[in-house]
């Protein structure tokens, strides 16, 4: 009796339209490699809005996902993955303009109207001094030339015991003075004078922006170091670029 209701279930007819060759057959479209990488891309550029350094993966993303794109459009088909690769340029595309954007646009208003802006390096660290006609070191003319002007300039603070509310602190041109126990040059760091009412709180490795007028004054700074120039401080903040 089971044998035959078996039977005929097996031998009912099929629905209309039913292709046996469908379900027999494991439908599978590889997906190259680009494809995945493309879209990982994507979300990895979506770090270029911590730092500008990040900013080129999204660059890299939306050129990787183009290839991959153009690679699938010409085997038509035989493989997967469009879907990704489509998402990845999206998303690189998108973070990274918008990042990068957002980069260009901090800092160009980041500077004060009437404000200078300085490079620590450049204009300041590297002139260093010259010699007049055998007497002492005097000051480079490009920097002396900025003697009572406003600028602007980033550096590092350098560590003191004082941790909270300075009123005056180092600035140091890099990274490595600051952080490490560097001892800088007399040119490769400036006293920054406060404002009245002004303080400041000391933060390890931050770019930090200072804003004020700049003297060619030797002085006697925090730890016994003697910068050659200082800042009448007006203003001081966290750098919103990191150049």
């Amino acid at each position: 009796m089971s044998q035959s209701i078996f039977s005929q279930a097996m031998e009912s007819p099929k629905p209309i339209g039913y292709d046996a060759s469908a379900n027999s057959e494991f439908n599978y479209k590889p997906v190259p490699v680009l494809a995945p990488v493309s879209l990982c891309l994507g979300l990895l550029s979506a770090m270029g809005f911590l730092g500008i350094l990040a900013v080129p993966i999204g660059l890299v993303g939306t050129i990787v996902s183009l290839i991959c794109i153009l690679r699938l459009r010409k085997v038509r088909g035989e493989y997967g993955g469009m879907w990704l690769a489509v998402t990845g340029l999206v998303t690189s595309f998108l973070f990274f303009t918008t990042s990068g954007g957002l980069w260009v646009y901090g800092y160009q208003t980041e500077v004060p109207d009437g404000f200078r802006r300085l490079n620590f390096m450049s204009d300041i660290s590297q002139k260093g001094f010259v010699v007049e006609k055998g007497s002492k070191d005097v000051f480079n003319p490009d920097v002396r030339a900025l003697d009572g002007k406003k600028v602007f300039i980033k550096g590092y603070m350098y560590p003191t015991k004082q941790m909270e509310g300075l009123k005056t602190f180092l600035l140091v041109k890099d990274n490595a003075q600051c952080c490490f126990g560097g001892n800088p040059a007399v040119t490769d760091m400036i006293l920054v004078d406060l404002a009245p009412g002004k303080t400041v709180n000391y933060h390890s490795g931050v770019l930090t922006s200072v804003g004020g007028v700049f003297h060619c004054k030797p002085t006697s700074g925090p730890a016994g170091l003697q910068p050659a120039y200082t800042i009448d401080g007006l203003f001081v903040e966290n750098a919103r670029t990191l150049f």
